[in-house]
Formats: structure tokens, sequence, C-alpha cells
């Protein structure tokens, strides 16, 4: 218990501080810094400006604040626990797949016993851990969260799209379908994965409302003075000359979406296997087991 309380308050005096580095970031490398960047060939119709600069955000700004505006011992911290969060997930993820690739699947295809299987999983994370190092070699993104970052981000919407459902399942539904577990997990991945492709994201988080704040900045073509100058209407702008696009960002519509559909899924499937009375797919990869526990088994009875 006490061990929890000291957690719990170690949690909010690191997090806290922790929380308030990205409103730091902007403060010494946003618009009003002397760091800035703006796009002078711009044009705003809601501003009334038929040219002006847009702030152009530098990516590589958090990096900076940590190595140039803290102490150097406080700085070179933040970059390490930095780097041993993104080493922690990537280990836990490689682990995770050696784990489940050697006990779920090969397992069932050439049975081994269990002193094998830690092995098998050991061996299991090798080719993982090369086929991770590619994907963070070459691959390419402009996503504001990183390439590999994002690939994090579609990595645990995948498993949260096709695996809720059924892990909530296995608990709250009485006889739970294996064929629904299975139809469920894959219509919600491919559902995920579908709409990562499907839907238009620019990378502002903005749905595409009607009204003009919601316009992007246009490529200006009139040379002419803004509306509100104090010169003759000939000599002003006109601002449907201003071509704006809409801000189209679809970004977590498809992490929500895809529980849903995983859901619909599992509950047909399910409901039609009851109603008929017979499982839709067979097979012994549909039959559940009980896991041998070993010696535990026996001392469970005793006890």
């Amino acid at each position: 218990r006490v061990g929890c309380i000291l957690g719990g308050c170690l949690t909010f005096i690191i997090g806290i501080p922790f929380s308030y580095l990205g409103a730091i970031t902007r403060y010494y490398y946003g618009p009003d810094s002397i760091y800035a960047e703006f796009e002078a060939d711009t044009c705003s119709a809601i501003l009334d400006l038929p040219t002006c600069a847009m702030w152009k955000p530098d990516p590589k700004a958090f990096i900076k604040m940590l190595t140039t505006v803290p102490p150097a011992f406080l700085g070179g911290w933040g970059l390490l626990g930095i780097v041993a969060a993104s080493m922690s997930t990537s280990d836990g993820a490689i682990l995770a797949l050696g784990t489940v690739f050697s006990h779920n699947l090969m397992r069932h295809v050439a049975p081994f016993s269990e002193e094998k299987l830690l092995s098998f999983a050991r061996f299991a994370t090798v080719p993982f851990a090369f086929i991770a190092m590619l994907i963070g070699s070459f691959y390419q993104s402009e996503h504001p969260a990183g390439a590999t970052g994002y690939l994090l981000i579609v990595a645990f919407d995948v498993v949260l799209a096709g695996c809720i459902v059924p892990l909530f399942a296995c608990f709250y539904v009485k006889d739970p379908s294996p064929t629904a577990g299975l139809a469920s997990i894959v219509g919600g991945t491919l559902m995920r994965l579908i709409l990562e492709f499907a839907l238009p994201k620019d990378g502002f988080l903005l749905l595409p409302y009607e009204k003009d704040e919601f316009l992007d900045y246009g490529t200006p073509a009139s040379d002419l003075y803004p509306g509100f100058f104090d010169v003759p209407d000939a000599d002003k702008w006109d601002k449907s000359t201003c071509v704006q696009s809409r801000f189209k960002d679809y970004t977590g519509v498809d992490s929500l979406a895809s529980p849903v559909f995983s859901l619909v899924v599992f509950a047909v499937v399910h409901l039609w296997e009851k109603s008929k009375g017979k499982p839709l797919i067979g097979g012994k990869y549909m039959t559940p087991y009980t896991k041998d526990l070993g010696d535990a088994a026996p001392d469970a009875a005793k006890a």
C-alpha cells in the first residue's frame, strides 16, 4: 500500500512538470520567438490579407529546447528518459511478439514441452528484432509524430480494434463463441487498416467544419491592398482570389469506429451460432483446450 502511494506521488511529481514541456517549447520556439520561420507566399481571406506569413513549426524544436534551454544535467536526463521509454516500449513489443508466436502459433503447429517454450520464445524474438530494425531504418514519413512514432500509434490502435472486444467477452459473455472472437479480431483489425488509408489526414487534427476559421492558408493571387486599408475600392483585393483548402483530418475516427465494428461482428456471429446450435467454423483450432499447469493442478486439487 505504501509503495502504491509513493509510486502515485512520484508519478505526479515527475509527470506534471513534463506535461508542460510542450508549452515551454512553444514559448522558446513558437511563432513569437526569435527562431520562428514563416512562409511569406500565403494569403488568408478571413484575415483579409492578400499576402501574409504562415508560421512553419520546427519539427526538432523539442530536442533543441532540451539541449539549449535547461541546464545540461536536466536536459540530458530528459533525453535519456525519452530514449529509455522508447527502448522499453520497443523491446516489450518484440518480446510480446516472440511469446505470442511461440505459444499461440508454433505450439499448435508443432507441439513441444513446457521446457522448450522459453527457448522457442527467445529464438522467435531474433527475426522480429531484425524486422523492427529494418522498418526503423528505412521507413520515412512526414507525420508530426514521426515515422516510427506514428507506426507505434497505429500498432496500439490495431491491437485495441481487434482484441478489446473478445478480451471483454471472455469475462462478461456467457459461453462466448471462439469463432465470434476470431471474426471480431480479424474484422476489427482489417477495419482499422482500411480506415488508416481511406480516411483523409492532413496532420492538423481538425475535422472539416464549414466555417472560414477552418480554412488553411492559400496561395496569393493578388497584389492589391487589404480590405481594411483606406484606399479606393478599385485598389482593394478580391477575397475570392485566395483559394484555400479546408482542414480535413479524421484522426481518431478510425480508432473509435474499428472497435465498434469488431463488437458488431462478434455479436452477429455469436448470436447466429447460438440460434443455430452449431459453430460457424469448426476444426481443432476452434476447440477450447485446458492449459496443462504441471504440478500446480494436483496442488490446487488438494487445496
